[in-house]
């Protein structure tokens, strides 16, 4: 009887896997210098609040995503990447690690597209990126107008028209601090126009990934369960044998007084 009882909880354990609906699900990596881990995680809870009330216009709406893809959204969990340690300020921990589940394995190109789009059109964020794009270019603009003057500044300097006439023959300025200044502001240019093509609120770092075994049900988990339950009812069965042999003997025993 155990083992009938094993092998039949284990071959609806084995049916179980094979006919319900698979689950599965992927992660993205995105990093921000404006969107903290808490501000994120407040957007998604209003993501996860449309999921639950299955409000699939509304979700579509707001992702810029199919209502076909939308129906298909499980929930979208988000933390940060970075572990927590001390010291540490959450404004510097701009890598985001975001897990999304659903039934359909071939959602993922679109539902990256639907998160990145969500996240950039926000209000708070649209503001904070215009006014970053604004600062690069100023000051770039600026840099640009210092190196004009340093590069003519160089031109006199060469031509000697800064020397003083007479017995000193005294240089004004040393043609060497000029180089290095041109140099240093050609750096801070350099970083401030890689700032200002980065400077979307997200950047993808590793986007979601096609996973072929699904996240749930596992074939292990449903297999155990299955054999734990066909030894559970055999157990129950023991059980009731025995508690009905009791009350036999029992009969008996006062039948026989």
């Amino acid at each position: 009887m155990i083992l009938l009882a094993f092998t039949v909880g284990t071959l609806l354990g084995l049916a179980y896997y094979q006919f319900v609906p698979k689950t599965y699900e992927s992660r993205m990596v995105v990093t921000s210098e404006i969107l903290t881990e808490s501000y994120s995680k407040t957007l998604f809870d209003n993501v996860n609040q449309l999921i639950r009330e299955r409000n699939i216009t509304g979700l579509s709406s707001k992702m810029n995503i199919s209502t076909e893809i939308a129906s298909k959204i499980g929930q979208i969990k988000i933390k940060n990447t970075i572990e927590k340690s001390d010291g540490l300020k959450e404004q510097d921990k701009s890598y985001l690690t975001l897990s999304a589940a659903s039934g359909d394995n071939t959602i993922w190109p679109s539902l990256q597209n639907g998160i990145i789009h969500y996240l950039q059109n926000n209000e708070f964020v649209k503001i904070r990126v215009d006014q970053r794009k604004r600062y690069f270019t100023e000051i770039i603009k600026k840099i640009d107008e210092e190196l004009k003057d340093l590069q003519a500044l160089k031109s006199l300097i060469a031509s000697g028209e800064l020397v003083k006439s007479g017995k000193e023959n005294l240089v004004l300025f040393d043609p060497t601090s000029v180089n290095t200044k041109i140099i240093e502001l050609n750096k801070e240019k350099f970083n401030l126009q890689n700032s200002l093509e980065t400077v979307n609120s997200v950047q993808v770092v590793d986007g979601f990934t096609v996973y072929e075994k699904p996240s749930s049900p596992k074939l292990s988990i449903s297999l155990a369960a299955g054999a734990s339950f066909g030894l559970f009812f055999v157990a129950v069965v023991i059980a009731f044998k025995g508690i009905r042999s009791m009350l036999r003997f029992s009969e008996e025993k006062l039948g026989q007084a």
